[in-house]
């Protein structure tokens, strides 16, 4: 379980189809390393990953087939990601429970800059069956919370018919 507040950027690389290693090469990551160890678990841009091999400037975790079929992880060359460290029982909560286990990848359709943030309107994709859809968009609520790339985020607006929700950030 994790609470969607990023503690580091890393930059993934397959290592192979369903094998990635993660290398935390920003200012402040050798915090989330220094206590990293083999069968700790990580999200990974929101996905929980168990950690194989730990090294001096990052990790090695491996995808299910099921993981690779709900998220984008198997379709990236490389590219950066959020990561955070599993909550420990007494820990501060800063952001809503996260559990890691991703139900599908939404798309971008709005992003809207105002005053002081972005407003965001995500969809469920085209590709997903429309009762899909709807048994993932049934569980969003106003001022409930959703993770997206593993960020923890309030829901502004939804419509569970049309599968959409909106975030400001």
């Amino acid at each position: 379980m994790f609470t969607g507040i990023t503690q580091a950027q890393g930059i993934m690389q397959p290592l192979g189809s369903d094998r990635f290693s993660i290398s935390l090469p920003t200012e402040g990551s050798h915090l989330l390393l220094s206590d990293l160890a083999m069968g700790d678990s990580v999200a990974v841009d929101g996905v929980c990953l168990t950690v194989e091999e730990v090294s001096s400037d990052g990790f090695v975790a491996t995808a299910s087939p099921e993981t690779l079929r709900r998220t984008s992880l198997g379709q990236r060359s490389q590219a950066y990601v959020n990561l955070e460290t599993s909550l420990r029982v007494g820990s501060k909560l800063g952001g809503h429970f996260v559990l890691g286990h991703v139900d599908g990848v939404g798309c971008l359709i709005e992003s809207v800059p105002t005053e002081k943030a972005w407003e965001m309107s995500f969809a469920a994709p085209a590709s997903l069956s429309e009762q899909w859809q709807h048994q993932i968009a049934r569980y969003l609520v106003p001022k409930g919370s959703i993770a997206v790339n593993g960020i923890s985020l309030t829901v502004a607006a939804c419509d569970a018919e049309r599968s959409w929700f909106k975030v400001a950030v």
